[in-house]
């Protein structure tokens, strides 16, 4: 409670803050960005892993039990931690920071009730007092008054360091300010002339030597105004008749109507301000590069990328402007609730001490498209027709038979090869009653068997076999970083592959050979998540396409997945053979 008193006197609500929330409810084109980001943010999942005692990295998720009861209450559970994780990105890129509130729930018929979690603004918690002394009041959501916090509740701060002030708040917005102002005066400015044209719509001045009955008016003006007015709700109520399209007629002399001076029209509006629009299109552009965030999506363009990234969120995307959120808000929440909890929970501080909050995003982070070195893998039947059709989302049961392959195989053929038509096994097995002549076919010879004979007369093609080039030989450096990288891969699959009901059953399996007892579930993004880090260094040391690479690692790794087959030195090199080819 010390430490987030401290913090909360040194960044106290700032001006900047507020004005980052004003122009969030009232600029669109800024809204609208950061609600995307902070959509991609809610679709990432929690879960407990276990630290490598030797290096302190993530292994991947944890299969300890406490870790997994604990990690699933974080942020209010499933159920409310969307909503959460959205609240507290839009906090990250608007104030620079939130408060997390965590609050104890009564037993209900004596079973313990999980914990109630509330993210805040900076402007919803506040300090009174110092030390020992001080008291902490926050607007509850629910109700919408000030709340004391309790002792036994939790508290603690999430934020983006300043650089030059660390227990400072630093948000996307914050440099953005004087270019929202600039947005909004344009658009007020445009507004304003826009309702001044339509709330003066211009002076008719009329001479006095116009005939024209005043009636209850006491002046011409008034009288004239009064008919123009009743002749307009005439045409306006009944279009369709005479009285609609009559003319009005007033009496006024010659001399005036030849020379235009019976009637004056002045209008005292100004012309339309030229170029404000071309402003404030200019300040949505610098908008777009101020925030912290591509500027396709700042500029609201993304629907204009391609079907990838559509609707998930490209890997470098995720990289540099959503991770960041997500490895502070995980060591906050693994220091300040997730470790204390496993301590309550019956593990030592030096067992919770290797645990951390982790975050899954599938969800998030969009797959890359490799239909096209998929695609090359399988012409050099490298990977199957199955992989090559899970790959690709189609169930297997979509395949044709081997009666309807056939026929097809040979309709392929029989295109480049015509003479074929006249073998009678041919023409049976595609379907046909008919066997076509070998003359019709442009070929001479007799059949036989089932087979044709060139007359004496035809020339063969010279045979090509064994002249192709031998292909390079992998350096054993390569694969040697293939294996490794390999081996990381499927060491994290099969950690997660692990589950309370098989874990212990599997004790003297390496973890790279779990996917051969275990099945997967078929979500390989889930199951590689992390893998491949290092694909661009050995790409890079060896002289080749990371692309490539990192096509051929993942084709071999899922193959090995999806076949429950262990690591093949052999297999892998033939692969990384074809790739160098």
């Amino acid at each position: 409670m010390k430490l987030a008193d401290r913090a909360r006197k040194q960044s106290a609500n700032s001006d900047w803050q507020r004005q980052g929330w004003y122009y969030y409810d009232a600029i669109g084109e800024l809204r609208s960005p950061l609600v995307w980001i902070a959509n991609a943010v809610s679709q990432a999942d929690i879960h407990a892993t276990e630290l490598d005692p030797a290096t302190g990295t993530p292994t991947g998720p944890s299969e300890n039990a406490i870790a997994m009861q604990a990690a699933a209450q974080v942020l209010g559970g499933a159920a409310k931690r969307a909503t959460l994780l959205k609240v507290l990105a839009l906090c990250w890129q608007v104030p620079g920071e939130a408060w997390v509130i965590v609050r104890p729930r009564p037993p209900i018929q004596g079973r313990p009730q999980p914990d109630e979690w509330i993210v805040l603004p900076p402007s919803q918690v506040k300090s009174k007092g110092n030390g020992a002394d001080a008291k902490w009041e926050y607007r509850d959501p629910k109700i919408g008054v000030d709340v004391q916090l309790d002792s036994k509740s939790r508290l603690f701060r999430v934020w983006s360091p300043h650089p030059a002030d660390f227990i400072q708040a630093d948000s996307a917005v914050r440099p953005a300010l004087p270019v929202c102002r600039e947005i909004e005066k344009a658009g007020q400015t445009i507004a304003a002339q826009l309702d001044s044209r339509l709330a003066l719509a211009g002076l008719l001045l009329l001479a006095d030597e116009l005939d024209l009955p005043r009636g209850e008016h006491d002046t011409t003006a008034l009288a004239l105004m009064d008919e123009l007015l009743a002749a307009a709700e005439a045409t306006i109520q009944q279009p369709g008749t005479p009285s609609a399209v009559v003319p009005i007629t007033i009496n006024a002399p010659a001399d005036m109507i030849a020379s235009g001076g019976a009637m004056a029209f002045i209008n005292p509006i100004t012309e339309f301000v030229g170029g404000l629009d071309d402003l404030r299109d200019r300040a949505l552009a610098r908008l777009a590069n101020t925030l912290d965030m591509p500027k396709d999506i700042a500029a609201g363009t993304q629907g204009e990328s391609n079907h990838w990234s559509a609707w998930q969120v490209e890997e470098s995307t995720y990289k540099i402007f959503i991770e960041p959120l997500l490895q502070a808000l995980g060591d906050a929440l693994t220091e300040q609730w997730f470790r204390p909890a496993l301590v309550a929970m019956g593990m030592t501080e030096e067992q919770a001490a290797t645990y951390e909050v982790g975050w899954d995003t599938t969800k998030i982070v969009a797959r890359p498209d490799d239909t096209e070195n998929l695609r090359d893998l399988h012409d050099r039947l490298l990977i199957s027709d199955e992989y090559m059709l899970a790959e690709n989302g189609i169930p297997v049961d979509a395949a044709p038979d081997q009666e309807e392959y056939t026929r097809r195989l040979l309709e392929k053929i029989v295109i480049g090869a015509p003479s074929l038509l006249s073998d009678p096994n041919v023409a049976a097995a595609m379907g046909l009653e008919v066997v076509v002549a070998p003359e019709a076919t442009g070929a001479s010879g007799e059949i036989e068997g089932g087979q044709l004979e060139p007359a004496e007369s035809s020339r063969a093609l010279p045979s090509t076999q064994g002249t192709e080039p031998e292909p390079e030989a992998v350096p054993d450096g390569l694969t040697a970083a293939a294996e490794l990288l390999v081996f990381d891969a499927l060491s994290r699959a099969g950690g997660r592959l692990l589950t309370r009901e098989n874990r212990g059953q599997f004790a003297n399996v390496p973890k790279h050979e779990l996917h051969t007892k275990l099945e997967s579930s078929g979500d390989d993004g889930r199951l590689l998540e992390g893998s491949f880090q290092f694909v661009g260094p050995v790409a890079e040391a060896f002289g080749l396409y990371e692309g490539t690479l990192r096509a051929v690692l993942k084709t071999y790794v899922r193959n090995r997945l999806y076949t429950r087959e262990p690591h093949n030195r052999t297999v892998l090199t033939n692969m990384l053979t074809e790739a160098m080819r």
